[in-house]
C-alpha cells in the first residue's frame, strides 16, 4: 500500500509539472513588418494590440494598418520596407525560391 501511495504521489507531481509547462509556454512571436524602424516600445504596443485582437479579421486589419504606417515611415527615411526584407539572414535564406 505504501508503494501505491508513493507512486500516486509521483504521478500527481509529474502531471502538475506538465500542466505548468503548458500554461507558462513562451508565446510564438510573428515577425513584425519593418520592425527595425520601430522603437522597442512601439513593437511591444503592436504585440499587445495583436494579442487583444478578437479574431483573424481584426488581426489582418491591424497588420494592414501597421504596414501602411511603416511604408510611410520608410519613405520618410528615404528607404523602403521591401528593400529591408531578408537583411541579415545569411546565405541561402531563400533556398528553393525563384
Amino acid at each position: 500500500m505504501r508503494y501505491l501511495t508513493l507512486g500516486g504521489l509521483l504521478i500527481l507531481l509529474c502531471s502538475g509539472a506538465v500542466w505548468a509547462q503548458g500554461t507558462d509556454a513562451v508565446e510564438k512571436r510573428e515577425l513584425i513588418y519593418c520592425a527595425d524602424l520601430m522603437t522597442h516600445e512601439e513593437r511591444e504596443a503592436y504585440r499587445a494590440k495583436m494579442r487583444a485582437a478578437r479574431g483573424p479579421d481584426e488581426k489582418a486589419r491591424l497588420r494592414a494598418e501597421h504596414r501602411a504606417e511603416m511604408e510611410k515611415r520608410a519613405q520618410a527615411h528615404g528607404t523602403s520596407c521591401e528593400h529591408r526584407r531578408g537583411e541579415g539572414q545569411g546565405p541561402g535564406h531563400q533556398a528553393g525560391r525563384p
